[in-house]
């Protein structure tokens, strides 16, 4: 049975160009370019290699409004086999618990084998999501991945410490 890896993704402002900020403070983001989370990038590449090697489906899931699709589109174009839209105007401005939340029931009815996502997104910089999807699917988590291995339905995670690395194995789904 072939392995299915569901990559998260978000569309974030293009913080290298103009930036629009609105009286209140908050970003502009109506009026700012956009571009894939650079970390989600990282974690898009490390499906892929395993895709490569494992003959593995790679799933992109964005949680988003319906702009969200030409970062999708790109994400395909760069190998992936699907990718999934959630969006409705309800999502809008949506913490990181609800975010979480509402990408974790989207994966529930996609299915999966291991779920990847980037360390932290460049426009909140909370690095809170990732780890609240495992929660929420009761899911074991591998933070800070350097290297991705499969064999089985083992997942060998060689991960990144300050002075050094770590190697931990969990079983699929996680």
């Amino acid at each position: 049975m072939e392995m299915k890896i569901i990559v998260c993704v978000k569309q974030v402002p293009d913080t290298s160009g103009k930036v629009a900020v609105n009286p209140d403070g908050t970003l502009n983001r109506a009026s700012m370019a956009t571009i894939t989370n650079p970390d989600d990038l990282n974690a898009v590449e490390a499906a892929l290699t395993l895709k490569e090697q494992t003959g593995a489906e790679v799933v992109v899931v964005s949680m988003g409004p319906p702009p969200a699709e030409g970062m999708l589109r790109e994400v395909i174009a760069r190998g992936a086999d699907r990718a999934v839209l959630v969006s409705a105007r309800e999502f809008g401005g949506s913490d990181t618990y609800a975010t979480a939340t509402i990408i974790a029931t989207g994966l529930r009815k996609i299915g999966f084998d291991l779920v990847i996502t980037g360390r932290q997104a460049i426009d909140g910089d909370t690095a809170q999501v990732g780890p609240q999807i495992a929660e929420k699917l009761h899911l074991p988590q591998v933070s800070y991945a350097a290297e991705i291995t499969k064999e089985g339905d083992t997942i060998t995670v060689k991960r990144m410490l300050e002075d050094g690395y770590m190697t931990i194995k969990v079983k699929t789904p996680c």
